[in-house]
């Protein structure tokens, strides 16, 4: 998974770059040339599907700090038939389709921008808003039941309460980002971008609190051992001497574990900086800085 995200990171580096006024072209003038985005987008997802994803999952493993540096490691998957398997079942099918189809999504926008920048094909647009926008709306709810009802009650009870849980957290979540919306109509007679962002962050709000409960109870353990794995060292998570690709990939991973802290920190004060001086350049700063 994280070399798929340093391979889509590279390819947005590379994009080019556009100022000339953006075409939408309407559904009633389709080509051939349109095509081509989303069959590169299909090929691609379909490759990373098969090949890339279980390769990634192959000798997956699950590690539990015991004592310091003493770790319970679980290993889950030993090979790519393994890695298949587990993907065959209910629950991970279920977070694999969502994941395959946001990176589609995001293929398709890429293919879009890198084969031509200035032209849009309206159902591709369409198609992208779907892709993207429909794990978008499905994580938070998962999460938060996962963080209310928990995964294990669920699946042991089964019954009418734990459906009825899953059920009830979804109104409340709309709930709550419907409540956000009014209360910056009240307060600014408009919906303004700030509160849109606002509304955002509270729907989103439980996968975020649920990403950084687990990157809080991990990141200075990822960090030391990929740092280790990356001079070629054994440790407790990672009993294989690394080889030079995954040397490689243990930097990239090092690098986005120690900016990370530094990047939500400079989101934050930009944010409260804007807010509170309201400088001119407010949203290149936004843009840029935040």
């Amino acid at each position: 998974m994280n070399r798929a995200l340093a391979i889509l990171f590279a390819s947005v580096w590379f994009l080019p770059t556009a100022a000339a006024e953006v075409v939408i072209v309407q559904p009633s003038e389709p080509s051939a040339e349109l095509a081509i985005p989303l069959t590169i987008a299909v090929v691609s997802a379909l490759l990373l599907w098969r090949w890339f994803v279980p390769r990634q999952l192959a000798s997956l493993q699950v590690a539990f700090e015991i004592e310091d540096d003493l770790y319970e490691v679980h290993r889950i998957s030993r090979t790519v038939v393994e890695a298949r398997e587990l993907l065959s079942v209910r629950e991970v099918r279920k977070g694999a389709i969502l994941y395959m189809m946001g990176m589609t999504g995001i293929l398709l926008l890429i293919a879009e921008l890198m084969f031509d920048p200035k032209t849009f094909y309206q159902p591709n647009l369409y198609l992208i808003g779907v892709l993207v926008g429909l794990p978008i709306v499905v994580s938070p709810w998962e999460t938060l039941n996962a963080q209310l009802i928990g995964v294990g009650k669920a699946n042991i009870k089964a019954g009418f309460a734990s459906r009825l849980g899953r059920l009830t957290t979804l109104p409340l979540l709309i709930g709550a980002l419907l409540a956000t919306v009014i209360l910056g109509l009240q307060l600014e007679g408009q919906v303004s971008p700030q509160w849109i962002a606002i509304s955002m962050l509270v729907f989103m709000g439980p996968t975020i609190i649920a990403y950084g409960r687990i990157m809080g109870a991990s990141w200075n353990v990822l960090l030391l051992n990929k740092w280790r794995s990356f001079r070629g060292q054994t440790t407790a998570i990672d009993p294989e001497r690394p080889r030079f690709v995954n040397r490689l990939v243990a930097v990239i991973l090092v690098l986005f574990l120690f900016t990370m802290p530094l990047t939500a920190l400079n989101g934050i004060v930009t944010v409260i900086y804007v807010i509170t001086v309201e400088p001119s350049n407010t949203e290149a700063m936004l843009n840029y800085g935040g």
